[in-house]
């Protein structure tokens, strides 16, 4: 009797085990498939992001499958139900655990990467894709107590003629339709003849072209116009309106524009075959990009195979043709940008007779967040000076964002002012390139410098190109040889096709340092190696 009771009882506890264990089965396969699954996002993430070599993606896919195979050995080992046991279960359970959290974490880094390269080579602009080709904005001054464009129709308006004259007549002709047909209308040669008028009162109101409003910055008068002035409406005018406009101009000659198309032209294996890049550095804090004066003015020529890149510096203030104007006036080089990035491109492929591949644009706040984001950068500073409360030591510094953008704009503290400041720009460039590529840990830090720099760099390279570029480089962790070379020329006072009638502050060219330039450019291009000695 009491051995029947007994044997009940094992059978019993048997059967209690057996449930247990079936139990954990369904737990520890349950994890074990979250494992896997988790796994399985990362790896696909990571094939999806495009950036990592083979090898690395092997290492990767090795890496994964180990610890899937130490959490099911954990899981499901041992027969006997112990402390030990339980204690490997456990184990077991923590490291699935931690490896899904790590899995799933790391592959939406690697899905925000891909969407903010996405971004970046596809800019969001706050543009529409209304045909406007030209935007007229109406000012007041800020003492005035008009607040709307109705209230001026007994005023007089003042507008800009010559190369601006189509544009201010097709805006005089709508506000002639929409408040008054005789609408006290007087037309100035320039902006800046306007504003002595404006300001005296002997004109109420201002039409001014919105490309226009980018030059004040460079006009004395006008550098408070923002703070002075209230913008009270805007005209658009469509491309029919400006074209009728042109024929009707009652307001002088003017310098046909010349509308081109996009002037890069991508290469075939970026991997490969030599490049060239235009870096642009816009003079503004806003997020996204609008056409704005370039002030920094950068050429980066690339040879994949050699490992050498040549960086080129051109001042702000060079003078050469703008290629919008059909006369070939000559501009300062940072107007050229005020009409878009592809001006600029092509002022400076006629000045270098080369062929510009890509672009990219960085305003002053993608600067700072990238020099913090990838950790500070060190540098050789060959002149101590002081820019914005900034004391720089001669020798070698280390800088943080702000310290870094105050050392790329100062030039006033120089003799040579603006060369200076390129030579001091590419030297930041050159130290930025040398952080990244010689650090692949950087890697880990992509989701936060691109999500930074979202809105406040722009390029039309693709994102492909951009996975094969780092790709390349975590593949073989090359040097590059960087060499940089700065043209020069000297300053005096000349007309501009962006502010005809008025003379501004422009640089003069030396010609022989940029025919070194084209040298230099064709040589890196060709697949030779330079040395210190070549750009000197």
């Amino acid at each position: 009797m009491k051995h029947s009771a007994k044997k009940k009882i094992e059978e019993e506890q048997r059967l209690a085990r057996k449930k247990r264990t079936l139990r954990w089965s369904f737990v520890a396969a349950f994890v074990l498939l979250i494992q896997a699954i988790a796994s399985g996002f990362v790896f696909l993430a990571a094939c999806k992001l495009g950036m990592f070599p083979t090898w690395i993606l092997a290492v990767m896919a090795g890496v994964l499958v180990v610890l899937l195979l130490i959490s099911s050995l954990l899981l499901f080992a041992g027969k006997k139900e112990n402390l030990a046991k339980n204690f490997r279960r456990f184990t077991g359970i923590i490291l699935a655990a931690v490896m899904t959290v790590t899995s799933v974490y790391i592959g939406n880094v690697f899905g925000t990467v891909d969407n903010t390269i996405e971004n970046i080579t596809a800019p969001t602009t706050t543009e529409t894709q209304e045909d406007v080709a030209a935007v007229m904005q109406v000012y007041v001054l800020n003492s005035s107590t008009v607040t709307s464009l109705e209230e001026c129709k007994d005023l007089k308006f003042g507008v800009v003629g010559g190369n601006d004259g189509p544009a201010s007549f097709a805006a005089v002709t709508k506000l002639k339709s929409d408040l008054n047909p005789q609408l006290k209308v007087s037309d100035y040669k320039n902006i800046n003849l306007l504003g002595i008028d404006f300001y005296h009162g002997d004109v109420q109101v201002a039409i001014i072209n919105d490309l226009n409003l980018k030059l004040v910055k460079d006009i004395p008068l006008l550098a408070n116009w923002v703070d002075n002035t209230k913008l009270i409406g805007e005209i658009k005018i469509s491309t029919p309106e400006l074209a009728a406009a042109e024929k009707a101009n009652p307001y002088g000659n003017y310098d046909k524009v010349v509308e081109i198309k996009p002037a890069t032209s991508a290469v075939e294996n970026i991997e490969v075959e030599p490049f060239i890049i235009y870096i642009s550095g816009s003079d503004t804090r806003e997020e996204y990009f609008t056409t704005e004066r370039s002030d920094v003015n950068i050429l980066m020529v690339v040879n994949p195979q050699t490992k050498q890149i040549l960086l080129i510096n051109t001042p702000r203030d060079y003078y050469i043709p703008n290629p919008r104007s059909s006369a070939g006036t000559k501009d300062k080089l940072t107007h050229l940008g005020i009409y878009g990035v592809d001006y600029s491109i092509t002022g400076l492929e006629n000045l270098y007779d080369c062929e510009i591949n890509y672009y990219v644009q960085i305003n002053f706040t993608g600067t700072e967040k990238l020099v913090d984001d990838i950790g500070g950068v060190t540098i050789y500073n060959p002149e101590s000076f002081t820019a914005e409360d900034y004391w720089y030591d001669e020798g070698e510094i280390t800088l943080n964002g702000p310290e870094a953008l105050a050392y790329a704009r100062e030039r006033h503290a120089f003799a040579d002012g603006d060369n200076m400041r390129g030579r001091n720009q590419m030297r930041l460039i050159e130290a930025m390139f040398n952080k990244v590529t010689s650090s692949p840990t950087l890697i880990l830090n992509y989701q936060t410098i691109l999500d930074d720099l979202d809105g406040y760099i722009v390029t039309n390279m693709e994102s492909d190109e951009i996975d094969a570029l780092v790709k390349m480089q975590l593949n073989d962790l090359a040097t590059w040889n960087i060499q940089t070379y700065a043209v020069t020329g000297w300053g005096g006072m000349d007309y501009t096709y962006s502010a005809p009638y008025q003379e501004l502050y422009v640089t003069y060219p030396y010609m022989s340092t940029v025919y070194k330039g084209q040298d230099l450019i064709d040589r890196v291009l060709d697949g030779e190696t330079l040395t210190e000695e070549d750009v000197e």
